[in-house]
């Protein structure tokens, strides 16, 4: 996620009136560059980036979601913010015969998102002019390409979809049941009273633990993806290699 300067670039002075925050750093507005290139502009709006100047990197305000070498220092960082919201239908079953004891959850997922965020952080200003032909920022932007293709998106949807039967164990069945009774005003159990009365906020925990879990796995990819383009590329310094599975991720 971080970048390190690959070629001079002049250092321009924050702006005295610009709000700083009480990490040092301030926003830098888009209106405030040169219109940017049709590619650049396209990942903007789907990257949902702040650009953010001078004081602390995002790693070191936030070190859980750091990628940085320790003790090096660095003149860019890029931070992606993946965020999901869900809806689904529930219809509630039985594992196996009713004597089983054992329910099961047919679950369709629908209005499955990921959202994205990022944060491009420069230590010093890259020269306005040519901000947008920078080495520096074009590196970052490979980083937003990362997390803002479309197939992570893709490949998040079609891996929560796939679960599309919960079984729930024996223990997590009868506590459901004799909640499900207590609720109907039974006192002993029926043949498929629970079914009546279970609806799709007792499904909850085990729906969001499950796509949970696969965001999750959408996370740590990304996250790896972030550090092979830093290794390749030796944070900015080098082309990205013409082949490669690194260069197939940033094509779409």
């Amino acid at each position: 996620m971080a970048g390190i300067l690959g070629c001079s670039c002049s250092a321009v002075q924050a702006d005295e009136n610009r709000k700083v925050n009480r990490h040092g750093q301030h926003e830098l507005a888009l209106a405030d560059l040169p219109e940017p290139p049709a590619d650049l502009k396209l990942l903007i709006t789907k990257g949902n980036i702040t650009f953010l100047i001078g004081g602390e990197r995002p790693s070191v305000v936030n070190p859980n979601r750091s990628t940085s070498i320790r003790g090096r220092k660095f003149d860019a960082e890029t931070q992606f913010r993946l965020s999901y919201s869900f809806k689904s239908r529930c219809r509630w079953g039985w594992d196996g015969a009713p004597t089983s004891r054992r329910l099961a959850i047919d679950v369709g997922f629908n209005r499955l998102r990921i959202e994205v965020r990022h944060l491009m952080w420069f230590l010093n200003m890259p020269d306005r002019e040519t901000f947008w032909e920078s080495p520096l920022v074009r590196h970052e932007f490979d980083h937003v390409r990362l997390s803002s293709d479309p197939r992570v998106s893709s490949q998040f949807v079609s891996a929560v979809r796939e679960h599309d039967r919960i079984e729930l164990t024996r223990d997590d069945s009868e506590e459901l049941i004799a909640e499900a009774n207590r609720r109907a005003g039974r006192t002993q159990y029926q043949r498929g009273g629970p079914l009546n009365t279970l609806t799709g906020a007792d499904a909850q925990s085990w729906l969001t633990k499950i796509v949970q879990a696969e965001f999750d796995r959408i996370v740590e990819l990304v996250g790896i993806r972030y550090q092979e383009l830093d290794r390749q590329t030796d944070h900015g310094r080098y082309d990205v290699p013409e082949t490669g599975e690194l260069r197939e991720w940033l094509q779409r």
